[in-house]
Formats: structure tokens, sequence, C-alpha cells
């Protein structure tokens, strides 16, 4: 297995790590707005939309992961370490502010596998046939 294949397998397991946090995250929607209902009652609203709206882009990021692991992006290397960067941002957020939730370890693990995917994507000048001029 190249290492351009690796890459891509891992990738691949990273943008389905990004559905199933999106599924996992969906999935709490009511027990998250019922609490904030049960706080102040004009803040329900905003959490609601940003929860969806997180979740949302978690499927997003998962598409692109996709599109990168399938070899449809030329910067692959660039976009999937800033992919990364969401669920690693989101682990500390949520290590600060909530202490250590299953999401942390699920995020941890997509964040990992994202970076690792990065590092072992070669870069654009790698993947590119070499080009030659036609002799005269």
């Amino acid at each position: 297995m190249t290492r351009y294949h690796t890459a891509q397998l891992l990738a691949g397991v990273s943008a389905v790590g990004f559905v199933l946090a999106a599924g996992l995250h969906t999935s709490e929607y009511r027990g998250v707005v019922l609490r904030a209902q049960q706080g102040f009652s004009g803040l329900a609203p905003f959490v609601a939309a940003l929860w969806l709206t997180f979740a949302a882009a978690l499927v997003i990021l998962g598409l692109i992961v996709t599109l990168v692991a399938f070899g449809r992006v030329t910067p692959g290397r660039s976009i999937l370490a800033l992919a990364g960067c969401f669920p690693s941002v989101t682990v500390v957020l949520q290590l600060h502010f909530l202490g250590f939730t299953p999401p942390v370890a699920v995020f941890s693990a997509v964040a990992a596998v994202t970076f690792a995917a990065a590092l072992t994507f070669p870069t654009g000048r790698r993947l590119a046939p070499s080009q030659t001029s036609p002799a005269a």
C-alpha cells in the first residue's frame, strides 16, 4: 500500500467519523434544548440553532474530507489539516467548559485520524505526473 493510498484510507475513515459525530451530536438535540429552556427562556432558540448548525458543519466537513479522499481536490494536505482543527477546538472547549464526556472521545478520535491523514497525504508536487516537454 502506497503512502497515497494510506492517506486516502485515513481520509475516508475521517470522513465517516465526521458524519457519525454529526449524527451523535444531532441525537442530543432535544435534551440540550430542554436544558436550555430550563435556564434562560430567551436562550433556547439560539442554543437550538447553534446545535443544528454545528451538526451541519460536521456533515459539510465530512463531505469535504470525502472529496479529498477520492482525490478530487488538489491541496489535500492543507484541507485535511484545517478540517482536523474543527474537532480539536471542540475537544478543548468541551474539556474546559463541560469536562470529559463521551463526545470528547469521539471528537478526539476524529481529529487524530484527520491529522494522521494530513501528515501522510503527499504534497501536490508529488501527486502531479512529471511534465516533460516533447522533444522536437
